[in-house]
């Protein structure tokens, strides 16, 4: 038996954990909600963590469906706005029973739907640009949501803003439930061959080709999954808000994006995950309320989620020089 110990299969599992950006988004997470632990009060009760997770869901869900999107090597500009076409829709039918909330819920995955299949169709089969081609749907569907709703106003159902914002047993946050059910979604869809295809399209189209895969089909799919969770975004939006707001879909995609970024998905395709857009997306949510517990005025937001931002991605630069270190 061999007793020396196998150095470089430990400086490869050392050298690998820097290489993830999610990882590196992970202890950047850490590190924000320790010192928002240590500002704020009531931080670890079960009100503070169900309202931690209530404004980072849709965020999270949104920041699934568009790393899909992005690991294919494509991207959504039409994100922001899907969510606020199905806000308004919820908001602006006032559906108080049971049978009225499912007839509007159904409306709204059926129009996200749609939103996708056009992305899909025009990107993966007519061959225009996806940035072209999702500019197009997001303006779209900004003047639809204005029709539908022309100024900030509505009502969302009890149904859905109380059932889908409490907690499960008073102990568990509905909103963590459903975050673990997107990312059991997630692994299934990773595990299967239209996962695999994701990333080989992100990585090397051509040869992907090459290789026999169905490249158009996927690209279509990848569109109309991504709208699902759009759809389901909204909806949780929705149930945060209690209203319908026309007008928050520009900042909405901006988060997005942002989200995905922090996660540590790279834009180029192929590499990345969905995991890491949730850690994105819940260091952007308590970014803000760290910045609040310390007493920063909220006009500047803005400014520390665009510095956390790059400061991330640089990050992720250093993190793949360490890597490629480990590797000699």
């Amino acid at each position: 038996m061999n007793l020396v110990p196998n150095k470089s299969i430990e400086k490869f599992n050392f050298f690998q954990l820097f290489k993830k950006g999610s990882f590196i988004s992970l202890v950047l997470l850490i590190l924000i909600f320790s010192i928002y632990a240590s500002t704020a009060s009531n931080v670890f009760t079960v009100f503070s963590m169900n309202n931690l997770l209530n404004n980072s869901i849709a965020l999270a869900l949104a920041a699934i469906g568009l790393t899909l999107v992005i690991l294919t090597g494509g991207t959504d500009f039409s994100v922001g706005s899907v969510i606020i076409l199905a806000n308004v829709i919820i908001a602006s039918q006032g559906a108080v029973t049971g049978g009225e909330v499912a007839a509007n819920l159904t409306v709204v995955f059926l129009t996200c739907i749609g939103v996708g299949m056009v992305n899909g169709f025009f990107i993966s089969y007519v061959g225009i640009q996806p940035i072209a081609t999702t500019l197009a749907t997001m303006i779209m569907c900004q003047g639809i949501a204005l029709v539908v709703m022309p100024a900030p106003g509505g009502s969302v159902s009890p149904l859905i803003y109380s059932g889908l914002t409490s907690t499960v047993f008073g102990i568990l946050p509905m909103a963590l439930v459903i975050l673990v059910l997107a990312g059991f979604i997630w692994v299934v869809i990773k595990k299967t061959s239209f996962g695999t295809h994701i990333y080989a399209i992100g990585e090397d189209e051509r040869a992907s080709i090459q290789a026999g895969i169905n490249v158009k089909r996927v690209k279509f799919l990848v569109y109309v999954v991504a709208s699902l969770f759009y759809a389901l975004a909204g909806v949780m939006y929705s149930a945060q808000t209690g209203s319908g707001d026309p007008t928050a879909g520009s900042l909405f995609t901006l988060l997005v994006f942002a989200a995905v970024a922090l996660g540590g998905t790279q834009f180029v395709g192929g590499k990345g995950g969905a995991f890491g857009s949730i850690v994105g997306a819940l260091i952007l949510t308590l970014l803000q309320k760290m910045l609040f517990s310390v007493g920063v005025s909220s006009f500047y937001t803005s400014i520390f989620q665009g510095f956390v931002l790059i400061a991330a991605i640089m990050l992720g630069r250093v993190s793949a020089k360490i890597n490629k270190w480990g590797e000699l």
